[in-house]
């Protein structure tokens, strides 16, 4: 006598409804939280470009009003600030320079003095949180240097502090 195997086979091949249901809403609730997360990051990222882009012209004036070439301008007595152009500043060049279309760059105060600020104004081109506000470095007459912005605190990092004021 034979005796014969049988064998069943899981007849299930998919995934019911409630189980990509399920799927489905997990997925939703972590993009609800990740991307307003990423929005974030990237705001910071870009106010941060902006405040140490201007903060690089620091060593700029500091050389100037040491030499003692205190107005602004490409002639031999007069301090070429060296601002590189970016697409996150809305400003016109201070010495004449043409600049690319949607760049621009950080303003001085011309003539610098001992309470000179470096100042930009954030384009269009980013978070739209951080359109049209104002980034400043302002020196003291001791020769510090400080960070202000009307950028939400959020986006600022620890080396710039936020005022609405601006």
């Amino acid at each position: 006598m034979l005796l014969e195997k049988k064998y069943y086979l899981n007849s299930q091949y998919g995934f019911s409804i409630i189980e990509l249901m399920i799927v489905v809403s997990i997925i939703s609730v972590l993009a609800a939280i990740a991307i307003p997360q990423y929005q974030i990051h990237i705001g910071k990222t870009q106010a941060t470009r902006v405040i140490n882009e201007l903060g690089q012209l620091r060593l700029t004036v500091e050389e100037c009003l040491q030499t003692g070439r205190t107005v602004i301008g490409l002639a031999t007595h007069e301090c070429d600030p060296r601002a590189s152009a970016s697409n996150l500043i809305v400003g016109g060049s201070q010495v004449g320079v043409v600049l690319p279309n949607n760049m621009g760059v950080a303003q001085m105060t011309n003539p610098l003095t001992v309470t000179t600020s470096i100042t930009a104004i954030v384009s269009n081109q980013v978070n739209p949180k951080l359109s049209g506000k104002k980034v400043e470095w302002l020196r003291t007459s001791a020769g510090s240097w400080s960070c202000s912005s009307n950028i939400e605190a959020v986006y600022l990092p620890n080396s710039c502090s936020h005022n609405a004021n601006l």
